[in-house]
């Protein structure tokens, strides 16, 4: 299951040349998704052939703007990245970053191993091992209610629908959503199972019957 996680950015040391430094990431803090990464989680990164995080536009791969050095500290994910400005929209981007409109950075990820823990009520999602994909420039600063994109949003509705709808733990319906909706919104992929057509099923169900969209 890919993750996209948003955190406001502080743009450091940027410069006329696309070089800019700060956090992708920060860990030990619980995100309105009730989420939280964990010290030295992304034991496996997707890089370039030269090592380096890819960077891009709204977790868009197709718009790719640069890419990254990397390291992660007791604070988070500290990149130091170079946005490519022979390519117009990532110069474009580059521009609005520096002024302070593109203020945030999301990353992409893939839960290796996580575990659940009841902290003030609230049952937190402890992220200790993870693969990191890719980190993007997006618009949303520092509104907390705009921290979460829309795709973990979305399969939050989804757990929440397993577990109201069908009785399901929470426990349950995270198993369940891990494993269905990726296989709903794969795209360019032939799978074709019993399992992934039920599922696709359900989604239709969740979505005429109790107003879920996925």
């Amino acid at each position: 299951m890919l993750t996209k996680l948003e955190v406001p950015f502080d743009v450091k040391a940027a410069d006329d040349a696309g070089n800019f430094e700060g956090y992708a990431s920060v860990f030990n803090n619980v995100d309105l998704g009730d989420d939280v990464i964990m010290p030295g989680a992304f034991t496996k990164v997707k890089t370039t052939r030269g090592g380096r995080l890819k960077l891009a536009l709204f977790h868009d791969l197709t718009r790719l703007v640069g890419s990254a050095e990397f390291r992660q500290d007791d604070h988070g994910l500290y990149i130091k990245g170079r946005i490519n400005l022979a390519v117009s929209y990532a110069r474009d981007a580059y521009e609005l970053m520096k002024e302070g409109t593109l203020d945030s950075m999301s990353i992409g990820f893939n839960t290796i191993l996580a575990a659940y823990e009841e902290r003030s009520g609230r049952s937190i999602r402890v992220i200790k091992e993870a693969e990191l994909w890719e980190a993007s420039l997006v618009p949303f600063g520092m509104n907390p209610e705009a921290q979460i994109t829309s795709v973990k949003s979305d399969i939050r509705l989804f757990e929440s629908a397993l577990r109201e709808r069908m009785g399901l733990s929470q426990k349950e319906a995270s198993a369940v959503a891990s494993l269905g909706y990726p296989a709903l919104h794969r795209d360019g992929d032939n799978v074709a199972t019993a399992i992934v057509d039920e599922l696709k099923q359900l989604s239709t169900t969740f979505n005429t019957h109790f107003g879920v969209s996925q």
